[in-house]
């Protein structure tokens, strides 16, 4: 895992889930684990408060069931 300020982190595949809670109204995962971060991400997660994220490091000393494929 590595922490990454969001906006350089399109690219790169979440390592846990990201949660929204609005008050009385919503509660739940706005991405999953795993998902690859695109450009219209960015504001979403900056929006629930994440200014850095963790991000997966591709290692190759990882098994490759937990390897994550990076997005160009």
């Amino acid at each position: 895992m590595k922490l990454m300020k969001t906006e350089e982190a399109v690219g790169h595949v979440l390592c846990h889930d990201i949660t929204q809670i609005i008050k009385d109204e919503k509660k739940g995962p706005v991405f999953r684990k795993g998902h690859i971060i695109r450009p219209e991400d960015v504001p979403v997660l900056l929006s629930v408060g994440k200014d850095h994220i963790y991000i997966w490091e591709n290692n190759e000393n990882m098994p490759p069931s937990r390897r994550r494929a990076r997005s160009s």
